[in-house]
Parts: C-alpha cells; sequence; structure tokens
C-alpha cells in the first residue's frame, strides 16, 4: 500500500468547505451536482473526453445549489445568461490547467469506498467505527454533522451501545468483572466476548474495536 494513501472515509472527513478550482470559489460537489451533472451527461462525471463545455457545465452547476440548480434547467434565459458569463470568463483560462483543475475536483469530491460483487473471495472491509457514532449522534443530518464530530469519543460510544441495546437487542457487552480484566491486562488474557452463535439475541451492528 503506498504511503501517500488515505481511505475514502478519512478523505471525506477532511473535505475543505471551499475549492478554488481555476480561480471558482466552490463548495465540494453535492448529491444534486452529481446527479444533475450525470443527467446531462457532463464528461467529467461520465467517464468521456471533456472539453470546455464540459468544464463550464460542471463548474456552473457546482456554483450553484439545488433551488438555483433546477431554475438553471427549467429558465431557459437564466441558463443562457448564466452560461455566457461563465464561457466569459473561462476564455482567459489556458485549457490545461483548466481541464487539470476540474479533474482534480471532480475526482478528489466524488471519490467513495468501492464494494464487492457477491460471492467475492474478498476478505470485506468495514466502515470506520467514528462514522457509525456520527450517524448515530447527528440522526444522518448533515446540519448536525460538526457537532456530532466534536461529541467525546467515550460519550460518543456509550450513546451508541445505549442505541443498540434498546434498539437492537444487542446483549453483547461484557461483564462488569470480564470488562475490569480488559482494562487492567492485557487484551491476550482477557476474555473474548461471547460469539454471535452463543447469543438468543437476533444480530445487532457492532462497532469495531479501535483499540
Amino acid at each position: 500500500m503506498r504511503a501517500d494513501w488515505i481511505s475514502p472515509f478519512w478523505q471525506a472527513a477532511l473535505l475543505p468547505p471551499r475549492w478554488n478550482v481555476a480561480g471558482f470559489r466552490l463548495g465540494p460537489l453535492t448529491v444534486w451536482h452529481s446527479y444533475a451533472l450525470e443527467q446531462i451527461g457532463n464528461a467529467y462525471l461520465c467517464g468521456a473526453p471533456a472539453d470546455r463545455d464540459a468544464a463550464a457545465s460542471l463548474l456552473l452547476f457546482a456554483s450553484l445549489d439545488y433551488a438555483a440548480g433546477r431554475r438553471l434547467m427549467l429558465d431557459a434565459p437564466f441558463r443562457q445568461r448564466q452560461l455566457l458569463r461563465m464561457f466569459r470568463r473561462l476564455r482567459r483560462i489556458p485549457w490545461p490547467a483548466l481541464d487539470a483543475a476540474c479533474s482534480e475536483y471532480v475526482t478528489t469530491c466524488m471519490r467513495a469506498a468501492s464494494r464487492s460483487r457477491a460471492g467475492s473471495a474478498l476478505a470485506p472491509e468495514r466502515v470506520p467505527a467514528q462514522w457509525h457514532l456520527v450517524r448515530l449522534l447527528s440522526g444522518a443530518d448533515p446540519a448536525r454533522l460538526e457537532a456530532a464530530w466534536n461529541t467525546p469519543y467515550a460519550t460518543g460510544r456509550a450513546l451508541f451501545d445505549a442505541w443498540s441495546e434498546a434498539e437492537k437487542g444487542d446483549d453483547s457487552l461484557l461483564p462488569a468483572i470480564s470488562q475490569e480484566l480488559r482494562d487492567n491486562w492485557p487484551a491476550d488474557l482477557a476474555p473474548a466476548p461471547a460469539s454471535a452463535s452463543e447469543s438468543s439475541s437476533p444480530p445487532a451492528p457492532h462497532l469495531p474495536e479501535t483499540q
């Protein structure tokens, strides 16, 4: 594995709030941006050879939110004005620099974890424990992500364990004596948690160990 490789989950947590893409100040590509650009066949999203038209539509959609993006598709005069403004700015940028900036922007913003086909012999990877905590703490609400990330880790784990027990019937927590052994002696001396086959409760999601 290359020394400069990072996981998609770590990269997603580090996406900057604003980008400088060939002189355009943009936020990360959103779900709406990706859907709209795919639907209009934008070359940067569809893997086709790119040109200035593709760069213009990419940067234009990326500069607008969902409401303005819908107007761009539904209001022809508005669309024409916005495209003309965009092309005027792009004329001053050399194509190689513009293409490289757009490609890097899309590649970084659209990177996500890949999934294997059913029946694959590859050992499955797990979503990092912290993303499970953030999902629970934020209620999957993007507006609450920052508060979720700023929650003390031990508090987040306790809330996850309480949710898993109350909502999923998880009864896999170690007894207090076993937890004390794990806290005070090396892990190889502590008793292992009961396996799923030894539990009478339905299977519940478990956070991977991080220590």
